[in-house]
């Protein structure tokens, strides 16, 4: 049963956060969509962030990346 479960955890995806106002980039498939965005709150179904130039919107934690 071990064994199951190690193979489960090599294909699931931990979820990521982001405390609010962190600056995030949005990449979809490898490239990159938006930029400096900044993250306004995160619920269970994604991250609300605004954009410079777009507005806002609402989008999966998974598909954001952090700007350090």
């Amino acid at each position: 049963m071990q064994v199951i479960y190690f193979l489960k955890s090599l294909f699931t995806v931990a979820s990521a956060t982001f405390a609010p106002g962190e600056r995030v980039n949005l990449v979809r498939r490898g490239s990159i969509l938006r930029t400096d965005g900044y993250v306004v709150a995160q619920t269970d179904g994604g991250v609300l962030v605004e954009w410079p130039r777009a507005g806002s919107s609402f989008v999966k934690s998974s598909e954001l990346t952090a700007i350090i």
